[in-house]
């Protein structure tokens, strides 16, 4: 019989994709033509005052950040799709991420997470990050 792996990544980025889903809502709200130009023109001052704007609404100040990075994802034939580099730090959890925007959905993918006095548990890890932006929300 194989042994039973958990695989906390996804674990994790069920937990986070969970926890920014309003800050996804709110940024679809944005005109997607103008997202557009200002990330393929590299206007970042203009994209972080966008997102910081929408993560202000459910997050405690200084707690998930835009990390300055995004791109555009336009072919012919498919929907366009907005991603943008993220951070969360809060209760010693360090998180980088990427949140990726559809027109009907939205991802997360952890690109590197790490724990001041990390646990050897990866559990207990991922038990961490649940209540760290549990209590880094503002609702």
């Amino acid at each position: 019989m194989l042994p039973f792996r958990i695989d906390h990544s996804q674990i994790r980025e069920k937990i986070l994709g969970e926890s920014v889903r309003d800050v996804a809502t709110d940024l679809r709200l944005i005109d997607l033509p103008d997202l557009v130009s200002y990330l393929k023109t590299g206007q970042i001052a203009s994209v972080s005052t966008l997102v910081q704007a929408s993560i202000e609404l459910s997050f405690k100040p200084e707690t998930l950040t835009f990390g300055h990075a995004g791109d555009v994802y336009l072919e012919w034939g498919t929907m366009p799709r907005v991603s943008f580099d993220m951070e969360f730090h809060h209760q010693a959890v360090h998180l980088y991420f990427r949140l990726m925007l559809e027109a009907e959905e939205a991802g997360v993918e952890i690109t590197y997470i790490s724990f001041d006095g990390e646990s050897v548990s990866p559990d207990q890890n991922t038990r961490r990050l649940h209540e760290a932006l549990g209590t880094a929300r503002l609702n």
